[in-house]
């Protein structure tokens, strides 16, 4: 397995691993370095959440105006016979 660096492409692949003698004084933050797949996966997750709770609320809402308003059928009927009494007059 590769350990971090550039990729045959010139592109950074992930996180470069330091060893001992290019720590220098910085060789607390070592177990620091960030992990980007599950930096990715939580953001990810974030996403999914939020769309799923935008979601909720769009059927939600919907559910009301179905329940208030009737179905698309039910609306047409009523357009149609407003129109057809418009028209009569």
């Amino acid at each position: 397995m590769k350990e971090g660096g550039q990729n045959g492409l010139g592109v950074h692949d992930g996180p470069v691993k330091a060893d001992a003698s290019s720590a220098g004084s910085a060789g607390s933050t070592l177990s620091i370095q960030p992990i980007y797949p599950e930096i990715a996966a939580n953001g990810a997750l974030a996403l999914i959440t939020v769309a799923c709770s935008l979601l909720d609320r769009q059927i939600a809402s919907l559910e009301k105006a179905f329940v208030e308003e009737g179905g698309f059928t039910e609306r047409l009927y009523r357009v149609r016979t407003a129109e057809r009494a418009k028209d009569r007059r």
